[in-house]
C-alpha cells in the first residue's frame, strides 16, 4: 500500500470511528432539573433563589429590584443549565432559609432555598 493510500485508509477510518465511539456513550446528555436545582439541605450551603432568566438583562432587572427593597448581596450567575440565575448566597441553616423566604414572599418576590453549586 502506498504511503498516499495508507492516510487516506487511516483518515477514513477516524472518521468513522470517532461518531461510533461518541454515540457508544449514549446520545447526548442535556441538563436536567436536578443538574440545576438543588434541593436545599441543612449542612450544606443554601441560596435563596429569587429566579432563573433567559437573558442577563431580565436577571439584572430582578436583581435591581431585590437590591432596591433591601436585600444586599444578591447576585446574579449563569448556572449549570446557562440560565442568568438571581440569589442570595450564605444562607446559614434552613430555619433561617424560611424565614428569609417569607421575607422575600412579604416583599413580592418568590424565592426559593436550593443547595448551592
Amino acid at each position: 500500500m502506498t504511503g498516499r493510500r495508507l492516510v487516506v485508509v487511516l483518515a477514513a477510518a477516524a472518521c468513522l470511528a470517532y461518531p461510533i465511539a461518541v454515540l457508544a456513550g449514549g446520545p447526548p446528555r442535556f441538563p436536567s432539573r436536578e443538574d440545576c436545582v438543588r434541593e436545599a439541605v441543612d449542612g450544606a450551603e443554601i441560596e435563596a433563589v429569587f429566579g432563573r432568566f433567559a437573558t442577563e438583562q431580565e436577571a439584572a432587572e430582578l436583581q435591581g429590584r431585590a437590591l432596591a427593597v433591601g436585600f444586599p448581596g444578591t447576585e446574579v450567575i449563569r448556572d449549570a443549565c446557562g440560565l442568568a440565575k438571581v440569589y442570595l448566597p450564605g444562607i446559614p441553616t434552613l430555619e433561617v432559609g424560611r424565614e428569609f423566604v417569607e421575607q422575600a414572599r412579604s416583599a413580592g418576590f418568590e424565592v426559593t432555598l436550593e443547595r448551592a453549586g
